[in-house]
């Protein structure tokens, strides 16, 4: 007979759950409801909620800014003057980025605030230096697929923005410098405290790559705009296994500083020499691919970390995990806000276009019910209303996406 149930009863008993009676044990290895399951399903669906709050809070205060400085008296001011634009929108981005994630932090038990406090430096130089080669070949490799989508929307007649065209790159080395803080180190510092540190760390109980991939899909929608999201997602994948892997968190802030540094540079390059055209691109490119990806196999080869499996309860129920995680409703309103920004950013000049973002919306909203649908069978929560309102709501704003896409026709 095999003995798993036991072992993870034994594991989930030690992490904290409720004690439960040696004949309910038996009960549930011979396929009983476990209520196991339901304690670690709700500790997962406060994770989500949690991070999903924070993701709104982040919305809200980005709002809130913006408005704030565009009925402010500086407004020219923070338009013309450099200086006072970067001051302003680091000033922001500590605000919106840093702040709601830091609440959640303090919000965060004792046990978890020590997961996420992770900032010693990577113990071994030489991975560390490894995977930068090999994480921002991930970079590059995440802007070509981004770049590859654009064009396969684009044949659809789909156009897409970030939101961030009207941006003009520094004409002196100083308001360069302050391009780079804005752009590379301040990101850099508050997302990677943000995703790598308070959403991806409490995560790692369900199994390393679940919270690498969780961490990302939150990390994605933070940027709300149809542009960036794919691109996001690709880099937080990387971003949170060189994180795991090295043991430091300045691992991924460093990938992360490289790429956003390497974005800004060459922004400014193309504009200062747009006869350079793509041939510089495509070279940069390549290198970093060939370099990357020798960089990638040394680390795997050398670095003997692993990554950590799923010993909980849930470790056989992937449904109930993605559910408890994606489809808390706060994560679920978070991801329709970014859905919808992304359309706001987005013109449609074709009927066949209009007809892929319905049916790629209807696409997310059926993998939305199945997660939940599946989870429904897996657990027996109580109350079971918690099924309904997750199902609910998906609809309910997937059919305000689905009327979103109808008001962006050009």
């Amino acid at each position: 007979m095999d003995n798993s149930g036991y072992n993870y009863y034994a594991q989930d008993v030690h992490d904290g759950a409720h004690n439960h009676t040696y004949s309910q044990n038996i009960y549930n290895m011979f396929g009983g409801h476990n209520p196991l399951i339901d304690d670690r399903y709700c500790q997962l669906r406060r994770y989500g909620t949690m991070t999903g709050l924070a993701l709104i809070a982040s919305v809200v205060m980005q709002t809130v800014i913006g408005t704030l400085i565009g009925l402010s008296p500086s407004w020219a001011l923070y338009m013309n003057d450099t200086t006072y634009y970067h001051a302003v929108s680091v000033i922001a981005q500590f605000s919106y980025t840093f702040l709601p994630f830091f609440a959640l932090f303090l919000l965060s038990k004792r046990e978890v605030k020590k997961e996420i406090l992770i900032f010693d430096l990577p113990k071994s130089k030489e991975l560390y230096i490894l995977a930068l080669f090999a994480g921002f070949m991930f970079c590059v490799i995440g802007n070509s697929a981004t770049s590859s989508l654009s064009v396969l929307f684009s044949l659809f007649e789909i156009e897409f923005n970030s939101g961030l065209e009207g941006l003009a790159s520094p004409t002196s080395v100083f308001g360069f410098m302050l391009n780079i803080i804005n752009f590379a180190v301040v990101p850099a510092l508050f997302e990677e405290f943000a995703f790598r540190g308070v959403v991806l760390q409490p995560l790692r109980k369900y199994g390393d790559w679940f919270a690498i991939f969780a961490s990302s899909f939150a990390f994605a929608i933070l940027h709300g705009n149809m542009v960036q999201i794919p691109f996001a997602f690709i880099v937080g994948v990387a971003l949170g296994y060189f994180c795991i892997k090295t043991n430091s968190i300045w691992t991924s802030v460093s990938i992360h500083f490289l790429n956003n540094l390497y974005s800004v540079i060459m922004t400014a390059y193309f504009e200062k020499n747009p006869e350079a055209g793509g041939f510089t691109y495509y070279v940069i490119t390549a290198a970093a691919i060939f370099v990357g990806a020798i960089a990638m196999v040394l680390f795997k080869k050398n670095c003997h970390n692993k990554l950590r499996k799923d010993t909980s309860i849930l470790a056989k129920h992937g449904a109930v995990k993605k559910f408890a995680f994606v489809c808390a409703p706060s994560m679920l309103v978070s991801l329709f806000i970014s859905i919808d920004t992304s359309l706001s950013l987005a013109t449609v000049y074709s009927a066949s276009g209009m007809v892929l973002l319905i049916a790629l919306s209807t696409v997310l909203i059926y993998f939305l019910i199945k997660w939940t649908l599946i989870a429904k069978r897996d657990s027996q929560l109580k109350p079971r209303k918690v099924y309904n309102v997750s199902m609910a709501l998906t609809v309910i704003l997937g059919i305000l996406t689905i009327f979103s896409v109808f008001g962006i026709a050009g």
